[in-house]
């Protein structure tokens, strides 16, 4: 080996190793000195990312739990507030039972509702001034809460406290038998009056109790038709509640828009005899909204506000709260240029709708009554569940099928009606009851109401004759009938029709039925059923001559039930007309009395004032479970919020964290390699002196 003096390799080769040591040293007394393992991301650039992310999820389980045991404090302080309103509804039916007694007089009772009086104020007192962090939480101010109790985004948990002051407490949601929405034109108001269908003594018959017209007070909201209206004809029903056990509700009034094409236009719209100037573009959209902004300025005047659909298939939707009609003219623009649902030059007026409540929640009978028909009072003969929404169609004017996007129910679109759905119907399949009914059908898991086909029945609609020898022959459903030739006398006649039409019910699913009457007027003569529902096609030469309707296509009936209300709409295309369904909402309602209507200064207000209280209790009983339900979930959610964190750390400190017996022994180590390399150094350095000697 050389001897050199420009290069000493063996310092250099110390320093190096020297640098190592050192490296290591440093790194071991700073994850000593942190406590860490990874403190950059050259220590360890996946675990750093991995921790990071470990760390994210650990900080946002901790505030969740924070946030879960805030939503605890907010529940908690609800119910403490609810049980007080709850002692002082124990307290009021006290005092309404004691006042019910016939033992008190009225200075007694007016004592006792004296106190009633004070405790219905610090009931409302309660909800007013009940809060949580600066939010009042008893009033139905806070609505939907929903609390973050996940780290991630949207993991939530919802639930809402409605009002619950003595305005809203008492009456109970309620589902019965809705009336259909109706509709009636006329070249001016008193025409399209004159033309209502209204209820008339004799028409309606509920649980076996006949409804008089008589009995109806006077409509004192509807500008025209006040006889034919929901408020005359829910006014009507209730004079009888006592005896049939059912409610009326009436139903806001609703009168759907028009497909709008676009012009040009100005005139003049009439709501209610309040004369409203319009002008139209050729911008529907704006259209739309100057129309809506204007019939909204008058609606103290009319009662009536406009809903913009923001569509021009929908147009502009009136509506009636309290269910008033709403009597409608265009004057100088058409329906199409408005998007108002109106007749074109003339009149029309809208009724409310009217639901019917079991009081005991038993089935509701509807008939029609000895003189005329359930159907003048919007309603469909049947027994209906008490328990359950209903509201029946009317497609026998209607013989196109169901195009997806015609009509909406709760907010969901309907789809198109199929002829593969109906196979009983000989023609026009695709419009039956049935092929409509199992559309609807198709989404009840979202819209939650079910339809169920009616029996289809055709009543005869023309008068009899008895001309005689007249040969009566044709087909139902496509299969002909055994001809015969007609006598003088009705009943021979009908009753020959009807065994003819009976031998091949089992090819047409038609059965007929005499009803007895000489059928000198339209409704006697012979009845024809389809128990299925299916449609029935007649084409009967000399029907006139048995009693049977006119020759024509009749389409059935559907019934659409929910557990709770049905809100029927225009779809996209404009033509709910399609369904047999009116727009409005049907079958929702409420019963009771609110308590800060109570009044027990009489006997009988202490024996409603009983139900109504009930009702709040019940309705207080079952807030109090619904909150009592979340914080009991919210507790399970933060022991498993708190489970995840402490393994997910646990997770953590695994990668990140430093392992101090382990770092203590490499400390150890590069200390005495620093040591040892200091030594080496200084001998290496020292090295090449030894040259020295060899120049002596």
């Amino acid at each position: 080996m050389a001897m050199v003096i420009n290069s000493n390799i063996m310092s250099l080769n110390a320093q190096n190793q020297l640098n190592k040591s050192q490296n290591d040293l440093n790194t071991s007394m700073e994850r000593l000195t942190s406590g860490k393992r990874i403190n950059s991301a050259a220590d360890d650039a996946a675990g750093l990312s991995i921790a990071n992310r470990m760390t994210s999820q650990v900080r946002g389980l901790d505030q969740a739990v924070r946030n879960a045991n805030d939503g605890v404090s907010l529940i908690q302080t609800a119910e403490g507030a609810l049980d007080e309103s709850t002692n002082i509804l124990q307290r009021m039916r006290e005092l309404s039972i004691q006042s019910a007694n016939g033992t008190y007089d009225t200075g007694n009772r007016s004592t006792l509702n004296a106190e009633v009086e004070q405790l219905k104020e610090e009931l409302t007192r309660i909800a007013e001034t009940t809060s949580f962090n600066g939010q009042k939480i008893l009033d139905g101010t806070l609505g939907d809460i929903s609390l973050q109790v996940g780290s991630e985004a949207n993991q939530t948990i919802d639930f809402s406290i409605g009002a619950l002051d003595s305005e809203n407490l008492g009456v109970s949601d309620s589902a019965g038998v809705g009336s259909i929405s109706r509709t009636a034109d006329g070249a001016d108001v008193a025409t399209a009056v004159t033309n209502m269908t209204q209820l008339g003594t004799g028409d309606l018959v509920i649980n076996g109790v006949s409804i008089d017209a008589a009995d109806s007070s006077a409509d004192n909201a509807s500008s025209a038709g006040k006889t034919g209206s929901a408020l005359s004809t829910a006014a009507a029903i209730n004079e009888k509640s006592d005896q049939t056990g059912v409610t009326a509700v009436v139903g806001e009034t609703t009168l759907g828009g028009a497909s709008m094409t676009a012009g040009d236009a100005a005139g003049t719209v009439t709501v209610n005899g309040v004369a409203i100037s319009v002008e139209t573009t050729a911008d529907a959209a704006t259209t739309r909204a100057a129309i809506t902004d204007a019939i909204n300025a008058e609606s103290d005047r009319t009662g009536v506000r406009a809903v913009n659909t923001d569509s021009d298939d929908g147009g502009i939707t009136l509506v009636a709260d309290d269910g008033r009609n709403i009597a409608l003219e265009l004057a100088g623009v058409t329906s199409a240029q408005t998007g108002l649902g109106g007749n074109d030059g003339a009149a029309r007026i809208a009724t409310g709708t009217v639901t019917l409540v079991s009081d005991s929640g038993s089935d509701i009978t509807i008939e029609s009554g000895a003189t005329g028909s359930a159907a003048d009072a919007g309603f469909q003969e049947g027994s209906y569940s008490g328990a359950a929404s209903q509201v029946s169609s009317n497609l026998n004017d209607s013989t196109t099928a169901l195009v997806a996007g015609d009509v909406v129910i709760n907010g969901v679109s309907i789809g198109a009606s199929s002829a593969v759905d109906d196979t009983a119907s000989s023609v026009n399949k695709d419009a039956s009851a049935i092929s409509k009914a199992a559309a609807i059908n198709e989404v009840s898991d979202k819209t939650g109401v079910t339809a169920v086909v009616n029996e289809n029945i055709v009543n005869n609609d023309t008068a009899q004759t008895n001309a005689g020898s007249a040969a009566v022959s044709g087909t139902i459903n496509g299969v002909s009938i055994q001809a015969f030739t007609s006598t003088t006398d009705n009943s021979i006649n009908r009753q020959t029709f009807v065994d003819a039409v009976n031998a091949i019910s089992d090819q047409t699913g038609v059965t007929a039925v005499d009803t007895g009457e000489d059928g000198t007027t339209a409704g006697g003569g012979v009845q024809l059923i389809a128990e299925d529902g299916r449609n029935i096609e007649l084409n009967v030469t000399n029907g006139s001559e048995v009693g049977v309707a006119a020759n024509s296509t009749f389409i059935g009936e559907f019934t659409l039930k929910s557990d709770s209300e049905i809100t029927v709409s225009n779809g996209s295309t404009g033509n709910i007309a399609n369904s047999g369904l009116k727009v409005g909402t049907y079958g929702g309602g409420e019963d009771g009395s609110s308590i800060a209507n109570i009044d027990i200064s009489t006997a009988a207000g202490a024996q409603k004032a009983i139900g109504a209280i009930d009702n709040a209790l019940e309705k207080i009983n079952e807030t109090r479970g619904d909150l009592g339900a979340v914080q009991n979930r919210l507790d399970f959610t933060m022991n498993n919020l708190s489970n995840i964190s402490e393994n997910v750390s646990a997770a953590r400190s695994r990668i990140e964290d430093a392992d101090f017996a382990q770092e203590s022994a490499n400390l150890s180590r590069a200390q005495v390699l620093q040591q040892a390399g200091t030594s080496m150094l200084a001998q290496a350095n020292a090295a090449p002196q030894q040259v020295l000697s060899l120049l002596q």
